[in-house]
């Protein structure tokens, strides 16, 4: 299986699960984090029977990506803003849970396979989270 571009052509995103490191098997969709979301509507992209019960759930993140790429030549992209998410109580709370039990997250693009974690800033690893700047501050790097 072998994915190959145009110059500007749409790359799609798919989110997939997130879940905490120490029990793999516990896993959720990644939108019940409170991940920016472009539209609550996004496309859905459904394996077979294995897939389902391993809990995976593909979602088109719609999020505006091109390749850029071409013959080996590689072109500057600005940095630019996904999305504004407000934190609120809740929202930080939900976050802050996912930061103390380690939560991965598991992305697809194209053939790529990505799994991130989320984690807190250096200066905050050490710290118990208790204020709520703190997890603004950290979620930000997300």
């Amino acid at each position: 299986f072998f994915f190959q571009y145009q110059a500007n052509e749409q790359v799609t995103l798919w989110v997939n699960k997130v879940g905490p490191y120490n029990n793999p098997q516990e896993t959720y969709n990644y939108y019940s984090l409170p991940f920016c979301r472009k539209t609550e509507n996004g496309i859905h992209k459904w394996g077979g029977l294995g897939e389902v019960l391993g809990g995976n759930e593909l979602i088109d993140s719609q999020i505006d990506i091109k390749f850029l790429s071409t013959m080996g030549c590689h072109k500057n992209v600005d940095r630019s803003v996904i999305c504004h998410l407000e934190l609120d109580e809740a929202k930080v709370k939900h976050f802050k849970d996912a930061i103390e039990n380690s939560y991965w997250f598991e992305l697809f693009m194209g053939m790529y396979h990505i799994y991130l974690y989320i984690l807190l800033r250096k200066k905050y690893q050490r710290k118990k989270i208790d204020s709520l700047d703190c997890i603004r501050s950290a979620v930000c790097y997300i």
